[in-house]
């Protein structure tokens, strides 16, 4: 779990890139090299496969004294597309894109121009857009082999998804593409190549859209449910237990989600608000959108282009 995960920002530093003295005093973290020079390369295995902490990792050995060796990295994209970066910058880092890096530092690095890799979470959110609202999408520049885990559910769930060229993908869930409306399923965050846990507050909104009751599990990120209680002002049945949510699906009767005043408290779960507010009768009102400008660009304008009637509203 990601809690639990963010100490080894701490242990990694002070351990791998050894000598290394923290200090962590009224929330802050103070630290510095032991030796009175600077950091000295070593060997890390990383308990879990925390992109966070692998990346800390890449960035300090890349200037660390000597060869430092680094086992059960992440292997996410965005991890492999920084060790590029670096090594665009005149690092030595081999492996990247694998569980194990072997890094030989160097006392400074260069400045380079780099193009990053299309984002695969916003690609993602845009795909639930189009399931939400049973409608087609066609999203570029994408990675399709970065997109594999969501393209898996969304297919499962009824949507048709196909490639339209190099870098496009056009997501349908318009009845007359997949012939009957979408169905509930089991879903678990995993590290990559699993399903990201950054769309799973998007996808349970989906899943609240569907027929059937659908299970998701979280595995990555324990505080990764606080959407939960605002989805239930929308008016849709999710139960938590614990790291586990069952979500009832839609209503036969009646529409499954009406729109409410909610609040986004985090980034990927102001996002699902807002797909579910999309897909809800009437209006829906999502407060505390600064969480979600942090992770998507210029995200309303985006969505207006698709379609959707939506507005941004300062609060004074």
């Amino acid at each position: 779990m990601a809690n639990k995960w963010s100490f080894l920002h701490l242990l990694s530093v002070q351990d791998i890139l050894i000598s290394k003295v923290l200090l962590v005093k009224h929330g802050k973290v103070y630290a510095k090299a032991a030796n009175g020079r600077g950091l000295v390369g070593g060997h890390f295995h990383l308990d879990y496969p925390s992109v966070g902490a692998s990346e800390t990792l890449m960035m300090a050995a890349s200037m660390a004294d000597g060869v430092s060796v680094l086992t059960n990295v992440a292997q996410e994209p965005e991890v492999e597309d920084l060790a590029r970066f670096l090594i665009a910058c005149g690092a030595q880092i081999k492996g990247a894109g694998t569980s194990t890096l072997v890094i030989s530092g160097r006392k400074s690095l260069h400045g380079a121009q780099f193009t990053v890799i299309p984002d695969r979470i916003e690609a993602g959110t845009f795909m639930i857009a189009a399931a939400i609202t049973r409608s087609c999408v066609s999203l570029s520049p994408v990675v399709t082999s970065h997109l594999t885990s969501i393209m898996d559910k969304l297919s499962l769930a009824g949507c048709r998804i196909s490639q339209k060229g190099p870098g496009v993908l056009e997501v349908s869930a318009e009845h007359a593409a997949r012939g009957g409306d979408l169905e509930g399923l089991y879903l678990k965050t995993l590290p990559f190549p699993g399903f990201p846990t950054d769309l799973q507050p998007q996808f349970m909104a989906l899943l609240t859209t569907c027929n059937g009751p659908s299970t998701i599990e979280e595995s990555i990120f324990e505080n990764r449910m606080h959407h939960v209680k605002e989805m239930h002002k929308l008016g849709a049945a999710i139960r938590v237990h614990g790291s586990v949510a069952v979500v009832e699906g839609k209503r036969q009767t009646s529409a499954t989600l009406c729109g409410s005043r909610v609040d986004a408290v985090d980034l990927r779960g102001g996002a699902a608000l807002v797909l579910a507010g999309m897909a809800a009768m009437g209006v829906t009102e999502v407060t505390g959108v600064a969480h979600i400008d942090r992770g998507y660009d210029n995200f309303e304008a985006k969505l207006i282009y698709l379609g959707a009637d939506i507005r941004r509203e300062a609060i004074f």
